[in-house]
């Protein structure tokens, strides 16, 4: 038996830290945004253990691997016996601050419920996917959401709609940990006024929401070549331009699609990846 499942990226529009607590994790504070570039993830159920491939070089397809944990703690928190086999097929690119691992984590506990009969509801699900890792929990809501504490509440917000993101990997990755370790060493962090920006959200006032907004990691973690790409997209007149999670994608904001496209095909004649896409309403499809 099988079932396939479409995991959606993410962007942060805005994201901030509130402190650790005392187990070392850091307190978020983000508005998160699925988008129309996706991940495929085949689920085959088997009699037992779990196994795993991938067609992207450089992602591991063991333990180490996001996925693979969330199948272990899906068949650890629901006592049953089984496997799974799963196939990853790669959209969302990695070390890049779009949640490619945890959305991926998503889909096999969403695919798995399925395959084994729904044995969480959808609210278990969400407490299990806590357990994973922060993104996790958002990337099977879905949609738009205020996501807080270690990433487990998870407000939905209005639909974002009728805009268009040009996202643009520069040529080095970002490692989560060692971004956070960076953040650490700041001094004199500047937070963005997140309650303000989120007030102008829920009223609809996009251009303050975007002029209140900010992503603390820009301040930590030095990606070659960022400045540039937000250079061409100002150009390009976008309404916002912002680095998503602890890195490396850049992203830039805009209402109209031929100047999405002609701002993304402007950054690769540079020698850069760029990719357009749009909001979309579910993390796992």
């Amino acid at each position: 038996m099988k079932c396939k499942r479409l995991a959606a990226a993410k962007l942060n529009l805005l994201l901030d830290l509130t402190g650790t607590f005392s187990d070392g994790y850091h307190g978020i504070y983000t508005i998160m945004q699925s988008v129309g570039i996706y991940d495929t993830v085949v689920l085959e159920k088997t009699t037992q253990g779990v196994s795993m491939t991938c067609d992207a070089a450089g992602i591991p397809a063991d333990e180490r691997n996001t996925a693979w944990k969330a199948a272990v703690c899906f068949f650890h928190e629901t006592g049953m016996d089984g496997g799974v086999n799963i196939q990853l097929q790669k959209q969302i690119p990695s070390g890049a601050g779009m949640a490619g691992g945890s959305a991926d984590a998503a889909a096999v506990l969403d695919g798995l419920n399925e395959l084994y009969g729904s044995p969480m509801t959808k609210t278990e699900l969400m407490r299990l996917a806590a357990k994973i890792g922060a993104d996790v929990p958002f990337c099977l809501l879905g949609g738009t959401a205020l996501c807080q504490n270690i990433g487990e509440l998870c407000t939905p917000l209005p639909r974002l709609s009728d805009l268009f993101f040009v996202c643009v990997q520069p040529k080095s990755p970002v490692s989560t940990a060692q971004a956070y370790a960076a953040y650490d060493r700041l001094q004199n962090v500047r937070h963005p006024a997140k309650e303000v920006a989120l007030n102008a959200y829920l009223r609809g006032d996009l251009t303050e929401f975007f002029r209140q907004s900010a992503n603390v990691f820009e301040q930590a973690v030095d990606v070659p070549g960022r400045a540039e790409i937000k250079s061409v997209m100002r150009a390009f007149r976008c309404d916002f331009t912002q680095m998503t999670g602890s890195g490396s994608v850049v992203f830039g904001v805009f209402h109209d699609e031929k100047t999405a496209e002609d701002c993304a095909a402007a950054i690769r004649r540079g020698g850069r990846k760029a990719m357009v896409t749009i909001p979309v309403d579910k993390g796992i499809m």
